[in-house]
């Protein structure tokens, strides 16, 4: 029995320790990969320009181009430029279908902290069963009865899911950030808190129209 409780105690440890360090050692390869691939963009063409190669330099001068870029999306030739660039990639169906997935992961990724405003409990897909879910917005039936547009993600992937629309008064509205609901979605569970610390804001959201 000892032997089993210090087994136990080692697996527990290892497991907590993967849980820390997996994400990091994941985190700085996928930085030295983006900024190696960053560099190599118009590194060549910075060294072939200044005569000799300066480290990190090509990752700075595509960094400017993107930013060049939106810029130049934010003004009416840019948006017209950009919308003709975007209707002839969608004639091209390999592509079309590589450009879109990367704009809706890039969206989410960057857009998600104004996109996702709760993060809530409900019912779905039956009574009884609860889904982890972000309201996006809020919305009025003619009847006046508050509605929220919840997006519930899926596993492992949270660029997928269902949208539903439920009332405001059968939501339960947890006491957690956008973050740590993408930590417990993409875990599956497991990076989850002991317990569900819930806040009222039914009436709040109600009352404001939904933009509190």
């Amino acid at each position: 029995m000892q032997v089993k409780r210090v087994l136990g105690a080692l697996r527990r440890r290892f497991v907590t320790g993967l849980l820390v360090t997996v994400p990091i050692i994941a985190t700085v390869l996928a930085l030295r990969f983006l900024l190696r691939s960053l560099d190599s963009l118009l590194g060549p063409g910075m060294a072939a320009l200044l005569g000799r190669e300066v480290p990190g330099l090509g990752a700075a001068a595509t960094l400017l181009v993107v930013m060049g870029v939106g810029l130049l999306a934010t003004n009416v030739l840019g948006r017209r430029f950009v919308s003709w660039v975007e209707r002839g990639i969608g004639q091209v169906p390999v592509v079309r279908g590589i450009y879109r997935a990367s704009r809706e992961i890039v969206a989410t990724a960057t857009l998600r902290r104004q996109v996702f405003r709760d993060v809530v409990l409900v019912e779905y897909p039956r009574r009884g069963l609860w889904a982890y879910g972000f309201v996006t917005s809020y919305t009025s039936r003619v009847s006046s009865e508050r509605l929220a547009n919840v997006f519930i993600p899926g596993p492992p992937v949270p660029t997928t899911g269902v949208l539903v629309v439920v009332a405001v008064d059968e939501l339960r509205f947890l006491d957690m950030s956008v973050e740590d609901a993408l930590k417990l979605v993409l875990s599956g569970g497991l990076v989850a808190p002991p317990t569900l610390p819930e806040v009222d804001r039914r009436a709040e959201v109600s009352r404001a129209g939904g933009e509190a």
